[in-house]
């Protein structure tokens, strides 16, 4: 398999992850986190980023640490940064199908469950 393909997919997997992590729990960890006396919004937003970040380099770490078992890696910053917005584009993209196309029909489709539901 190509190299620097090889090398991108452990900074992608941070990129998809981080992503995701901010997507689904910034704002509801940064609430509990503001709730706190001693945590402002500013602490509480660099608490929440730090999380991300830590998440996705132990998980991207180990991916790469398994894939170097196997393979060479080529390291380079350029495609560090490649791969991590390879993987937030993912996750924007995902989750813009998501808005746009699916969550309409989930939730017609839940609605209609309901009713059924509630009739018998």
């Amino acid at each position: 398999m190509n190299i620097i393909l090889l090398s991108l997919i452990s900074t992608v997997v941070f990129g998809i992850i981080d992503a995701i992590f901010f997507l689904l729990f910034e704002e509801t960890v940064q609430h509990k986190l503001a709730k706190f006396k001693m945590f402002d919004m500013n602490i509480s937003e660099l608490l929440t980023g730090a999380l991300s970040a830590s998440a996705a380099i132990f998980v991207a770490s180990n991916i790469r640490i398994n894939i170097q078992e196997e393979f060479f890696l080529f390291n380079h910053p350029l495609l560090d940064v490649s791969g991590i917005l390879l993987g937030t584009l993912v996750v924007i993209t995902n989750y813009l199908f998501y808005e746009k196309f699916l969550r309409k029909y989930l939730t017609l489709f839940k609605n209609t469950f309901q009713k059924s539901v509630a009739k018998h």
